[in-house]
């Protein structure tokens, strides 16, 4: 029987306010779906470093502050060799910067900024919309703390 392989990776959900108006960061992954930019976290590496290197290898985008962590997901998926039980690890950022996005097109296919609308309408993967929903509720929570 073979062993079941683990595999960790994490991602950033990236807001910004363009005046009042909240945007969210998404890219278009190599299977056409919709999501934040995440991958696998490297040997020596924490969660939250490799949420910020692969939002800046994927976008270009280096001006992120952290927010919160968002939280995890867990699931198996198959590939040849077997079954993978996957963690997921997801954090918010805020962009500060003014830099433009910059698509690693070897991974992605395109990226943009949606209104959270369009974000939720977008996004192309079981569960996804729940994150997205935490974080725009802990975006405009910590701002209101901040204002008071």
């Amino acid at each position: 029987m073979a062993k079941l392989k683990r595999e960790f990776s994490s991602g950033g959900i990236v807001v910004k306010l363009r005046g009042s108006k909240l945007t969210i960061l998404l890219i278009k992954d190599p299977y056409g779906r919709w999501t934040w930019p995440k991958g696998r976290v490297d040997k020596g590496e924490r969660p939250l470093e490799t949420a910020r290197r692969e939002i800046r290898e994927e976008t270009g985008l280096k001006s992120i502050r952290l927010v919160s962590k968002i939280g995890r997901v867990n699931y198996f998926y198959r590939r040849k060799k077997g079954l993978i039980y996957k963690t997921v690890h997801f954090y918010l950022f805020e962009f500060k910067g003014k830099e433009a996005l910059s698509i690693q097109k070897e991974e992605i296919d395109d990226a943009g900024w949606f209104s959270e609308k369009q974000a939720l309408a977008k996004l192309g993967y079981k569960g996804a919309k729940i994150f997205l929903k935490k974080s725009v509720t802990a975006f405009r929570e910590k701002r209101r703390e901040t204002r008071a």
